[in-house]
């Protein structure tokens, strides 16, 4: 009896363990089909080296490069079982179809049926469940068949009675047969793995090493079994019933102590090799549906599961964990204590407890169920240790934990932390910041006591901190720092405020923190401390060029001397480990910190808690860093976005890392220069830790630098003018590790207009153009000089005209003037003649009078001989010969003209004519010559006749023609 109670109670106890889970629990991230594009169901899950991950999906080939998915269809369409990876192949098995996608020179995946290899008689088939790689053999198992194929050849291995599962385990192909058992594929033949050809009556749907020579093998509906040198036995476990009801669907191996079991409606569970187990994850750990398909454990460790509905990714391996007090309600967590190993959380729905491990280092991997504890509902702030009992401010005021239950010390106000007033041990005084300022705390008899507010003042007073002199900081995010005096007795204080009088950058958003044996304050722009001396706050000289200006609200010092702190929505740490501390953010973490009332309890290198909007986080600090390898980087597309389905690589120019990385096979493409636009998309595999990688890119020919780093996972080019380029791009994690440069080089072609014949031929062009031109130059040149010359001779013409014009003009003007002369002359002779006659006049009348004269006197002598004198004058003709030498100069030799053509013309004739050119009246001339006006009439008409003048010409026209011409007319 004593027997069977001992058994029934340890059954029941490995039956609660098996139902509690472990307290944190891993990031589980879903893909759903709009996510992906594809199918819901997932059949095979494989990975690359270069960490790319590949799904056999219901509508074909899933391809994930941590950024972006591609999905490939089989020919027929059919469904996707399974496929297999084999250097730069993939080997795909579906629905009566095998092949292989394998990229082109262009980097894209192309399908490759193998059915014309097919022997005759074995065309026809099932679905290919699995597909295995084994000693330069691909098998493909199909329920009638496994093929063979090697050296472009197939050969078919018939099942007889049915193929149930084909598994590769290290070395060893082994495959079980519905009806006539397991067996391995040794010398190019099925043998029989069991001693005495055992046949077992399940149908293994999994298979794990176990050690040397020793299998973990799953079935479907009856738990699990061991293989040990040809013999199977039945593995217990806790969940045996779990297993049997709801069947394990497929099973891996996750590292040398742990197994991951997919079940058809109960999610997945983690054992250990013994069988207990681990941890499980369904839906209500975040798993988006519970019938998983098939699993696989990536290069991290992390597990990928193919559901019914959908892809999950779990962080099984990854250094952050989920701790949710009360799942699947999500409570805010702000406040994190361990405790006589147990872990307490403050919630805004109260506090909650669970027990942890003893043995376990990452205290995550604890198992437990969190209890609320009693009397603690309210909002929780603060738990803290404080004389060997655990203290928790709360809303409705300060309360002592113990044994699960919260009793209350204080009520007069909300607490918001407490603080010893003393480093001996225990501390009779505990200072508790309040809702309304600070109240006191006394320990006695190993019992806190309410002692009373402190008068001083009534301000919230969250952030508190004892300097070296005792001297008690306080912060109020919209007052400033107060300064505090506690006096003798404890029962006051006296403070002084400081603003951004006194040196804060602002009076708002300060807290106060002790670091480093320092009190600092954490202002909008940096770290300051206190100056006494000056009485100020100056930058400090420990943290300020560390952290510059940014905003910090959170400061917390771990046993290590590394420095926790919250900047904005990023949470990181300064690290002390090496010689110069570095700057760490947990990029993960940004925005799941609990803004605005941050806590960072830093237990030990292995259990970091955060305060976070759902629970808390687990941190696992030295596996972070430990995980600390340098990323790795992948172009996964590159295309052209001037055209429509203008994708000129797709990322598959090997599908090895290193090949990939040095492009060997990446043929340079020459491009259109009207093809002058690319996007480019790139990826770095790091799916545990994909928000702490960014890229850094630079297009060679046209960037003059790298990038600054971005999150952005593609980038954009247009417009780029004619030339050679390559594309650069490379990873950089948190920790300053730096992937190597990938690349992917091209050319963009000049324009037919500025290749090297166009250019040759515009050399001729511009040759035969300028030969041409000279030729038209010169023609016009001739032109223009026969132009010109003809102008000239135009003008030249023009001028002669001109001149001549001038000339005539001239020669006119100075025959007018001649002319004017010759009247002058004239009409000077004229008026001599004139005074000649007037003259002759007074001669004659002197005469006539001296006749009177004489004869009144009787002939006086002296009459006579003046009148002698004056007939000689009257006779003098030397008047006349001047007269005419004077007429001839003025009258163009008239005189002499008319003497020269008519030399008969007596002297008296040529007065006549000299007297008429005058244009002198018959009288003047008849008084000239001193005879009547009707002997010049009859001189006239003798002219008249000697010179024959016609009748109808008058004398005065002849002589002027004679006078102009020298002729008559």
């Amino acid at each position: 009896m004593k027997v069977f109670l001992l058994s029934l109670a340890i059954l029941l106890l490995s039956i609660n363990v098996a139902a509690q889970n472990t307290i944190g629990l891993p990031l589980v991230a879903n893909f759903n089909n709009t996510i992906y594009k594809g199918g819901t169901q997932t059949w095979d899950i494989k990975q690359d080296k270069s960490g790319r991950m590949y799904f056999a999906n219901n509508e074909g080939l899933l391809i994930y490069d941590g950024s972006y998915w591609k999905t490939y269809a089989q020919p027929n369409k059919t469904i996707l079982r399974s496929v297999a990876l084999d250097g730069e192949r993939i080997y795909a098995g579906g629905q009566d179809e095998i092949g292989y996608f394998a990229p082109d020179e262009h980097g894209v995946l192309r399908y490759t049926s193998l059915i014309p290899l097919l022997p005759k008689g074995q065309e026809k088939f099932t679905d290919v469940w699995e597909v295995e790689i084994f000693k330069g053999s691909v098998f493909f198992r199909t329920w009638n068949w496994i093929f063979e194929y090697k050296g472009n050849a197939i050969y078919g291995h018939s099942a007889l009675s049915g193929w149930h599962i084909l598994k590769k385990i290290g070395d060893r192909l082994i495959a079980q047969d519905k009806k006539n058992g397991i067996f391995e594929f040794t010398g190019g033949k099925w043998q029989p793995l069991l001693k005495d050809a055992e046949t077992p009556a399940f149908e293994i749907t999994g298979m794990a090493s176990l050690g040397e020579d020793s299998l973990l093998i799953s079935t479907l509906g009856d738990g699990l079994y061991t293989y040990y040198k040809g013999r199977l036995t039945r593995k217990m476990t806790s969940l045996d019933g779990e297993f049997i009801k709801s069947h394990i669907y497929c099973f891996e191996r996750i590292n040398n102590n742990e197994f991951v079991a997919g079940t058809t409606s109960q999610g997945c569970v983690i054992l250990n090799a013994a069988g207990a187990v681990v941890q499980k994850i369904t839906r209500a750990e975040g798993l988006q549906n519970n019938n998983v398909l098939c699993a696989f454990i990536d290069r991290q460790q992390n597990l990928w599961l193919g559901l019914d509905n959908g892809i999950s990714f779990i962080g099984y391996n990854a250094p952050i964990k989920y701790i949710k007090p009360q799942a699947p309600e999500e409570l805010s967590g702000y406040s994190i204590k361990i405790f006589n190993d147990q872990l307490y959380i403050g919630t805004s729905d109260g506090a909650y407890v669970a027990p942890l491990s003893v043995t376990a280092r990452d205290l995550s991997f604890s198992k437990g169920i969190f209890q609320k504890i009693e009397n603690s509902n309210g909002q929780v702030w603060r738990f803290d240790e404080v004389n060997g009992q655990l203290l928790m401010g709360h809303h409705n005021g300060s309360f002592l934990i113990s044994k699960n239950k919260a009793k209350k010390i204080t009520g007069e106000s909300g607490s918001w932390l407490f603080m010893p007033l003393s480093s001996i041990y225990p501390s009779q005084n505990v200072l508790v910041g309040t809702y309304a300022g600070l109240t006191m705390l006394d320990f006695k008899h190993n019992d806190f006591v309410n002692a009373g507010e402190i008068k001083g003042m009534y301000e919230s007073l969250r952030f508190l901190a004892i300097d070296n002199s005792n001297v008690i900081w306080a912060s109020h995010p919209y007052r400033g720092i107060y300064k505090i005096i506690l006096s003798p007795d404890k029962k006051s204080f006296t403070y002084s405020l400081y603003t951004e009088k006194e040196g804060l950058p602002s009076t708002f958003r300060n807290n106060v923190f002790r670091v480093k044996n320092n009190i600092v304050f954490a202002t909008e722009k940096g770290i300051y401390e206190f100056d006494e001396q000056q009485n100020r706050f100056v930058k400090s000289h420990l943290l300020y060029n560390l952290f510059g200006e940014l905003t910090i609200q959170y400061l917390n010092e771990d046993e290590d001397g590394n420095i926790w702190f919250c900047s904005g929505k990023k949470m990181g740490v300064v690290s002390y480990k090496n010689e110069r501390p570095q700057l760490i953010y947990f990029q993960e973490l940004e925005g799941k910190i609990l803004s605005g009332f941050e806590s960072i309890y830093p237990y030990n290198s292995e259990n970091i808690f955060i305060a976070s909007n759902t629970g808390i986080v687990h941190l696992n600090y030295k596996k972070y860093i430990a995980s600390n390898v340098v990323p790795n980087i992948l172009i996964t597309q590159v295309k052209l976005t001037s055209k429509k389905d203008s994708v000129i690589y797709n990322g598959f120019f090997n599908a090895s890392v290193d090949s990939f990385n040095t492009n060997k096979e990446n043929k340079l493409l020459h491009f259109n220069d009207a093809d002058n636009s690319f996007h480019f998309e790139f990826s770095s595999p790091a799916y545990g830790l994909s928000n702490n990688i960014s890229y850094s890119y630079q297009l060679k020919g046209y960037d003059q630098q790298w990038s600054i780093p971005t999150f952005k996972t593609e980038k954009d080019y247009t417009n780029l003018p004619e030339g050679s380029y390559t594309f650069k791009v490379k990873a950089l994690d948190n920790f300053g590790n730096q992937s190597s440069e990938v690349s992917y080089s091209f050319v963009i072609n000049h324009p037919w207009y500025k290749t090297p014949w166009t250019y040759a031929a515009y050399v001729l062009l511009l040759v035969g153009l300028g030969y041409t031109g000279y030729k038209w130059q010169q023609r016009q040149l001739d032109r223009q000089l026969q132009k010109f010359e003809e102008e000239q001779k135009r003008l030249r013409y023009i001028h002669q005209l001109e001149v001549e014009k001038n000339e005539k003009e001239i020669i006119k003007l100075q025959n007018e003037k001649l002319i004017n002369e010759v009247i002058y002359k004239n009409k000077e002779l004229a008026d001599v003649s004139l005074h000649l006659v007037e003259r002759t006049d007074a001669l004659v009348k002197v005469k006539d009078e001296l006749q009177r004269l004489q004869k009144k006197t009787g002939g006086s002598l002296d009459v006579k001989r003046v009148i002698q004198l004056v007939d000689e004058i009257e006779k003098n003709d030397a008047n006349w010969e001047q007269f005419a030498v004077h007429f001839d100069e003025i009258n163009n030799d008239f005189i002499k003209k008319l003497k020269k053509r008519f030399p008969l013309l007596t002297s008296t004739d040529l007065k006549v004519c000299a007297y008429l050119q005058l244009k002198l009246a018959s009288k003047e001339i008849a008084q000239l010559m001193n005879i009547s006006v009707r002997g010049v009439e009859i001189s006239r008409y003798r002219l008249r006749k000697k010179l024959q003048i016609p009748a109808k010409q008058t004398l005065n026209d002849f002589l002027n023609d004679i006078h102009q011409k020298g002729e008559p007319g």
